[in-house]
């Protein structure tokens, strides 16, 4: 008799036990799917170097106010230049531009023109952006602005110049495909 209680308080304990190891379990792979989806559905905040408005980046999707932000900072790093300043201030472009080695090729040459351009006509250059201006469907952004030349102590005029930036956001990271002015 003593032994088959004891057995029955064995497979209660063996059932009780079962009954919180599936529990365990259960709670374990609910925190998995969870942990999962919060990873999937992050968000990375990539701050551009000077931020004057608040703005969101999430996956592949960023606000418009990033956008302009970030275009006129890089409008001015290009524009905004010096014989003395150029190669620096170009290279301070660098980590937003593309890894594609065909792409950053085309626009590393057209920066090293520009930048002997301006080396050799003796330029100083002020750009003062006006308005930016999104194409969602080409993925480009356009900084329009005033830009006002002089060499050496001549002030040469002003004109207006638009520089349009052809963009892909992957993973929070805003690229630069491509540039024309």
């Amino acid at each position: 008799m003593r032994y088959f209680s004891l057995m029955k308080k064995l497979e209660e304990e063996v059932k009780w036990q079962a009954i919180v190891i599936v529990i365990l379990a259960v709670g374990l792979i609910i925190e998995g799917i969870l942990l999962f989806r919060a990873y999937m559905n992050k968000t990375v905040i990539v701050l551009p170097p000077r931020v004057e408005r608040e703005f969101y980046v999430s996956g592949n999707a960023v606000s418009f106010s990033y956008l302009e932000q970030t275009a006129k900072y890089l409008a001015d790093r290009i524009l905004s230049v010096s014989p003395a300043n150029v190669d620096n201030s170009l290279s301070s472009v660098y980590p937003f531009l593309t890894t594609d080695p065909n792409q950053l090729k085309v626009i590393k040459e057209s920066f090293a023109s520009y930048a002997n351009s301006i080396k050799q006509n003796d330029l100083w250059q002020a750009f003062y952006p006006l308005r930016v201006l999104l194409d969602s469907n080409r993925q480009q952004v356009a900084v329009e602005g005033i830009l006002k030349k002089t060499t050496g102590n001549v002030y040469v005029g002003e004109e207006k110049r638009t520089i349009v930036f052809t963009f892909e956001v992957r993973d929070g990271r805003f690229i630069v495909k491509e540039v024309k002015w």
